[in-house]
């Protein structure tokens, strides 16, 4: 971009952002010199202006409007800009048609007071103020045009209107803001105490226990109360709402038992009546109170209209009939199930059978839920634990399990600092593998002997330490005295041993800056994780061990056949995605067996030896994997390579087999190496076809004179 066109750009950029702007005070500047006052008695000229000037303020304010709410959504600055621009584009509007009204005494001039304080509350506060300012402003520019005497007295005094008419409006509806929002809160608050009381009217939990910091345990015993309640709830619904259908009912209503039993509310209601008071009635209050004191079923026929023992009803309801049964939870009464009609039909022994029926289900739901809770809050209380276990039991390797041991412990118990330390293979040292939190860097890699510290004495008598958790810093050395001061803040500590088979395999340090953090619970959790986790550090070195006997070539350290056929499968899936090729090299050395019969078997794994040293020199991309194929076979995958890159690696690694003299016995030997190449998808479709024809191009290479490379043709195969 030249000069001249960043300029223009520059120019153009600018008026964008500030034509509004402009526009505004060449505005502002004929509304103070009065133009718009002036229309109606001056000459055809002054009128023009006004009329010209009054449509390019709608131009600009539609504009403006479109563009602010009708078009893309601007960012937070640029919206602030538009409100500004928008605020003063109708106050200049609003002033030009106070003046068309007759002046700042029109009036018309209230409208100014509205609409500045429906700027302050809808923009930005920033906006808001230089609105209410521009406003004031613009007030004493008209009247420093007028000479009366009182005329600034006049324009101070709209000033005051505007400010204080703004700041009251701006005060009275954040304060009801606040108000609807301290209301909404406070009606949640309500909601959720109703669902832990209904959780606790229906012995679904206990009440709440005040321990500290328990807020993700409270958090958890809210939600299962919710669902719990929620559930229990559903199926009362669903049992009413069906009873007053299938049996014709005007009313059918269940009555439960209060958590502190000093009264019943009422909990779910199907009624052709809106006369239902869903108050807290009192435990011995009308024929629901009766029921629960007797624990008999109730029925009750030609009944006089505005019975006064129906007390649910607010208003005399014409009723005729009344079944009542007890909510029985062995021999307590929990609640009352209500039934009752208008037409006269008195309930039958079989409707009491039903009723009776819908309360054994009820129970049973309420007791499902209950179960369902008991097992929840044992899982919860358990639930650090299995955590723990589950993180480390994701782990493999050494590396893994240290870092999810510390994990695990952070969900068991808190800790300010946490370390482990792993012995050496000669017992006889401890090295800090990993460490977390404050001062972590100064234990890192920190080594000691299983003498230094309270680690130590941990490590030789595989017994935690020290006793309760209580730590003191100037009389109880945790590694060694040069980290010492790292613990200057540590009011609790525990060291416990790692151990499996009786072994011990390091220690777990957790350390705390509050008192009493580790107590007898915690301490004990921790021993269970820690069992597990000696294990799983056993397990992983084992694993470890076994996974370089399963994949590794013990002679040559290349990786075995296995793993050969594993990359490769990857490999070709991969040029299959991202259609790249795939070539591999087959090696092998060249009359091997004379080796063996002439020079030995020791020789012979020498010569293997020397070619496994070559392959891990030169082939070195991390896309590529030397093998050992079996015998003296040796096989290269070349990852993304195509055959004249896979011709050019064999043929190197030929010339450098070539030039290595092995010193025996009997004198100096040298061996050489034929070689197949074939590449997918080029040459070969499946992973078989690959393998068989670099087979047969290896087979060509030894039957043309060995030492070799040949790439696989159409009519090569293996004789």
């Amino acid at each position: 971009m030249s000069t001249l066109e960043y300029t223009i750009y520059g120019i153009k950029r600018g008026w964008r952002i500030s034509r509004t702007f402009v526009f505004s005070g060449a505005f502002a500047a004929l509304v103070v010199n009065g133009i718009f006052t002036q229309a109606q008695t001056g000459g055809s000229a002054v009128r023009t202006i006004a009329v010209a000037m009054g449509a390019l303020w709608a131009l600009f304010l539609a504009l403006k409007v479109r563009s602010r709410f009708f078009g893309t959504p601007p960012g937070a600055q640029a919206a602030s800009r538009a409100d500004l621009e928008l605020g003063l584009l109708l106050i200049l509007g609003t002033y030009a048609g106070i003046q068309v009204a007759g002046g700042l005494s029109s009036p018309f001039y209230p409208a100014l007071l509205i609409l500045v304080a429906f700027l302050v509350v809808q923009t930005e506060q920033w906006v808001g103020f230089t609105l209410v300012a521009a406003s004031i402003g613009i007030e004493f520019a008209v009247v420093a045009k007028n000479l009366r005497a009182d005329a600034y007295r006049d324009a101070g005094l709209h000033a005051v209107f505007i400010a204080v008419f703004a700041l009251i409006n701006l005060v009275f509806t954040r304060t009801e803001i606040t108000r609807v929002r301290r209301r909404a809160m406070k009606r949640i608050e309500q909601v959720k105490s109703q669902i832990a009381s209904d959780a606790r009217a229906f012995r679904l939990t206990s009440a709440t226990s005040k321990v500290a910091d328990a807020s993700t345990l409270h958090e958890e015993q809210e939600r299962l109360s919710r669902c719990t309640v929620a559930e229990v709830r559903r199926s009362m619904y669903h049992h009413i709402h069906l009873l007053k259908q299938t049996m014709n009912l005007h009313t059918c209503a269940l009555f439960w038992k209060s958590e502190d039993d000093r009264g019943m509310q009422l909990l779910e209601c199907a009624s052709d009546s809106e006369a239902i008071g869903r108050r807290l009635y009192r435990t011995r209050e009308g024929i629901m109170g009766a029921i629960a004191q007797t624990g008999e079923t109730t029925v009750l026929k030609d009944l006089r209209a505005g019975h006064s023992n129906l007390v649910y009803y607010t208003e005399p309801t014409r009723v005729t009939d009344f079944l009542g049964v007890p909510v029985m939870e062995g021999s307590t009464v929990r609640g009352v199930l209500c039934g009752d009609r208008t037409d006269n039909r008195p309930f039958a022994q079989s409707d009491s059978d039903i009723f009776r029926a819908a309360v054994d289900s009820i129970l049973q739901t309420v007791e499902n839920e209950r179960v369902f809770v008991q097992l929840q809050k044992a899982k919860s209380e358990q639930g650090r634990l299995l955590q723990a276990s589950e993180s480390l039991s994701k782990a493999l390797n050494t590396t893994d399990v240290v870092s999810s041991s510390l994990e695990a412990a952070s969900l068991i118990a808190p800790w300010d600092m946490a370390a482990i330390a792993l012995s050496r293979d000669d017992q006889q040292r401890q090295k800090v593998v990993d460490a977390r939190g404050v001062n972590a860097e100064r234990l890192k890699d920190l080594e000691l002997t299983t003498r230094s510290g309270l680690a130590g004495s941990v490590f030789k008598s595989g017994h935690f330490l020290p006793w309760r958790g209580n730590f003191d810093v100037r009389t109880q050395v945790v590694y060694t005295k040069s980290v010492q001061d790292a613990f200057n803040d540590m009011q609790s500590l525990l060291v416990l041993p790692l151990m499996s088979s009786e072994q011990v395999m390091g220690t777990l340090m957790l350390a705390s800056t509050r008192k009493g953090a580790y107590t007898d619970d915690i301490r004990n959790a921790l021993q269970v994780m820690i069992n597990q986790l000696g294990t799983k550090l056993q397990n992983a070195q084992m694993v470890q061990k076994l996974k370089e006997m399963a994949t590794t070539d013990g002679l040559t350290g290349l990786p075995n056949r296995r793993s050969f056929q594993d990359e490769l499968a990857r490999q070709l899936a991969h040029s299959n995605r991202f259609n790249t090729p795939t070539s591999i090299i087959l090696c092998d050395v060249d009359k091997f067996k004379g080796v063996n019969d002439t020079y030995g078997h020791s020789v012979g794994d020498e010569v293997l030896k020397v070619v496994g040293r070559l392959l891990k020199e030169i082939v070195v991309r991390d896309t590529d994997m030397p093998s050992r194929y079996g015998g003296e076979e040796f096989i290269i995958i070349c990852g993304g390579t195509d055959t004249n890159g896979a011709t050019q690696l064999a043929d190197r690694i030929r010339r450098e087999m070539a030039q290595q003299v092995f010193q025996t016995e009997k004198g100096e030997l040298r061996c050489t190496i034929s070689m197949g190449v074939c590449t997918f998808p080029e040459l070969a479709r499946t992973k078989e076809d690959l393998i068989n024809r670099a087979d047969a191009a290896l087979y060509a290479a030894k039957e043309g004179g060995r030492n070799q490379v040949q790439v696989w043709k159409k009519g090569m195969t293996v004789k």
